[in-house]
């Protein structure tokens, strides 16, 4: 049933948005709306019906009608004619110094915290963890606003490793093992790994900053990351750059440094049932806590965390 709903879906979206080019004879294509989320029509759309540039913001569902708003205020009024860059998909509070230290405080007697000044340092401790097949988490700046978690509240491990979709669905996320993970792809290399079509040289490979986009994975690659390969050769990318991200570039940098592959798995942060992303410190460190044992450490601002 599932499966024949989606069919449909692709089916009535091709159909319809290729009227409406034909009709318009528009080359650029925005999405909005909770189907917007479904990242399967999102590749075919991008890949196949020849836009020059699609957009898809990372809170495209009812979750962005506060960000709409704020943006009709700005625009409406002719405030502002045109924004020069895309808005950032990290709106959520930035959590401070003391409130980490506090939620640390609370939480003591079954913490063991190493203070990592050093962004390097703490960029090293994650490589060796992901690397040696370990599961981390990363708690790092502003949350982001929608469903995906795109490298600041994220639970992250290595896409070489198999048995790791049934170990962090089973153990850490606690649901059904066919789950798939996303892979975090350093933009420049994506089109290296996956299928992007067309569309991908008119954006310079960063197809899917928001983890809006499904590709299938090249075949000579599914064997090299197979936690991030699905059963049907498909893979919901995230493409990321220096400009978006630096802190969590500057990882998968250093982790393709280390092991040829330009890519971490990610997935988002929450282990308890029916609980959502992170938030708080203190929800990071009794997400993490809950894991017991499963995830090897918590990066929370400067404080590299274990149990």
């Amino acid at each position: 049933l599932a499966s024949r709903i989606q069919s449909d879906l692709e089916c009535v979206g091709m159909d319809f948005v290729k009227q409406m080019k034909e009709q318009t004879g528009q080359t650029n294509l925005c999405l909005a709306g909770g189907v917007a989320l479904n990242s399967v029509l999102n590749g075919r759309l991008s890949r196949e019906l020849g836009f020059e540039n699609t957009f898809i913001p990372p809170y495209p569902g009812d979750d962005g009608i506060a960000i709409g708003c704020c943006a009709y205020g700005l625009f409406g009024n002719g405030n502002i004619e045109q924004e020069e860059t895309a808005l950032s998909p990290y709106l959520g509070p930035l959590p401070t110094d003391t409130a980490m230290q506090e939620a640390i405080e609370w939480a003591a007697p079954w913490l063991e915290v190493e203070t990592v000044k050093d962004e390097r340092d703490r960029i090293d401790i994650l490589v060796d963890e992901i690397s040696s097949g370990g599961v981390v988490a990363l708690y790092n700046g502003r949350s982001e606003l929608g469903p995906r978690a795109l490298g600041h509240r994220s639970i992250l491990a290595d896409p070489r490793k198999k048995g790791l979709v049934r170990f962090i669905n089973e153990f850490v996320k606690k649901r059904e093992s066919f789950r798939p993970f996303a892979p975090s792809a350093l933009a420049e290399e994506a089109s290296n790994w996956f299928d992007l079509g067309e569309y991908a040289a008119a954006a310079d490979n960063n197809v899917s900053p928001y983890m809006s986009i499904t590709a299938q994975v090249k075949e000579s690659k599914r064997d090299l990351i197979p936690a991030v390969t699905h059963v049907d050769g498909s893979s919901r990318l995230q493409t990321v750059t220096p400009e978006a991200e630096p802190f969590y570039y500057r990882l998968i940098s250093a982790f393709y440094k280390a092991t040829g592959v330009p890519m971490v798995l990610n997935t988002s942060f929450n282990t308890l049932k029916s609980e959502p992303i992170v938030e708080t410190p203190r929800n990071a460190i009794r997400s993490f806590l809950s894991s017991m044992g499963t995830i090897e450490i918590l990066v929370m601002g400067d404080y590299v965390i274990r149990r």
